[in-house]
């Protein structure tokens, strides 16, 4: 779903608290008509105590004005959103980094990075096709720590033979002198090539056709 289907994602916001409110309207109009009916069928020497009917109706008319208050916040809400996916437009053709696992192999060279937090002894790089079929495995990668590693791949398998081009999968192995693993982390780079909406939540689809949220966007060029 594409930012151009925005105004019907908007177009149903609010329809709860519509909801609410037209039931809240027939409860009131019952209460109403019970009200009358009681009052007119009431017993002249000992007429009812109207102290609860006024509690009811009090009670009625803060809950009419609580849903009122809703109803006002998903229109909020809905300009918000709509604001939001305007500007994600503006990011369509930026290069941009991104957190991500995933490595665009594309003419025997990608973009992808990795970056080692602590001190490590050795790092290993696993690489995985679609079907989650081990590629390619990278040893004796740069251990420095704090530091952007390029994912030094020429784009074949453990057989020296050409993969396809296409979306992998990266899984990093970064280890201490005691065999303890140490965080390291991967990003690519690459270009938005269409801005996403779904949920409420703002995606772009960067070139490989990998499709990530805008919290995993790390930098913008």
């Amino acid at each position: 779903m594409d930012v151009t289907n925005t105004p019907s994602l908007i177009g149903n916001a609010g329809g709860n608290s519509a909801s609410s409110l037209s039931q809240l309207s027939e409860d009131y109009n019952r209460f109403l008509t019970l009200l009358t009916a009681q009052v007119q069928h009431q017993d002249p020497l000992a007429p009812m105590d109207s102290t609860q009917f006024v509690s009811q109706l009090a009670q009625l008319s803060q809950v009419e004005q609580a849903v009122s208050t809703n109803a006002q916040l998903e229109k909020l809400g809905s300009q918000i959103v709509g604001l939001t996916a305007v500007s994600g437009l503006n990011m369509v053709g930026r290069d941009v980094t991104i957190s991500t696992n995933r490595i665009n192999q594309v003419d025997g060279g990608n973009e992808s990075f990795y970056r080692i937090v602590g001190d490590a002894d050795e790092v290993v790089a696993e690489i995985r096709d679609p079907l989650d079929r081990l590629v390619r495995t990278i040893e004796n990668m740069p251990v420095e720590a704090g530091k952007d590693h390029a994912i030094a791949w020429d784009g074949r398998d453990n057989d020296g033979q050409p993969v396809l081009d296409g979306m992998y999968t990266l899984t990093l192995r970064a280890t201490d002198g005691d065999g303890e693993a140490v965080p390291a982390f991967s990003y690519r780079r690459g270009d938005i090539q269409e801005v996403l909406f779904e949920g409420g939540e703002l995606y772009y689809k960067i070139s490989g056709d990998e499709i990530v949220a805008s919290d995993t966007v790390l930098a913008v060029r």
